[in-house]
């Protein structure tokens, strides 16, 4: 009887051991992003820190390592495209002239790819829109003003609500 006793806790205590390893390698965001292998320091990214906070609060030492590879990793940052309102430092915003009369979504998706090389898609109730009168208004505050805002853009680009 004692040997059957003694198997049941081996298996499960190798359960237990699978489960943990199985929380552990879902939990680092290592193994979640590994293109974010190597990135500076930014923002951190609220649902990696979650899982390995899971994983601390399940298994201390592997929630503790989950949290030392992705911060050493940069695993645990978001991507710098996503960790910046407004410019990125060592940017600035470029001003660009353009007859009013000209403006429209397809134009403004024009001119983006065209400065920037990356192709945007303005979507109706997809984006939101403001006025500035100077470039000088582009700041981290307006960019958040304007991402809270409740009402998406369906502005046409003269200024007025459509």
């Amino acid at each position: 009887m004692n040997i059957l006793r003694g198997k049941g806790r081996k298996l499960r205590t190798a359960g237990t051991l699978l489960v943990a390893a199985a929380v552990l390698q879902a939990s680092c965001g290592t193994i979640l992003h590994p293109e974010r292998r190597g990135q500076p320091a930014g923002r951190l990214d609220i649902g990696v820190v979650a899982l390995d906070g899971i994983g601390l609060l399940l298994f201390l030492v592997p929630g503790v390592i989950a949290f030392a590879v992705d911060f050493a990793t940069g695993a645990i940052y978001l991507p710098p495209e996503y960790s910046h309102a407004g410019p990125l430092p060592g940017t600035s915003p470029r001003e660009v002239r353009i007859e009013p009369a000209e403006l429209s979504p397809q134009r403004v998706e024009t001119i983006v790819r065209e400065q920037t090389g990356k192709t945007v898609t303005l979507q109706p109730g997809g984006y939101r829109a403001m006025r500035l009168q100077k470039l000088d208004e582009f700041t981290p505050r307006t960019v958040a003003e304007l991402e809270a805002s409740a009402n998406p853009a369906n502005v046409n680009f003269r200024g007025s609500d459509e």
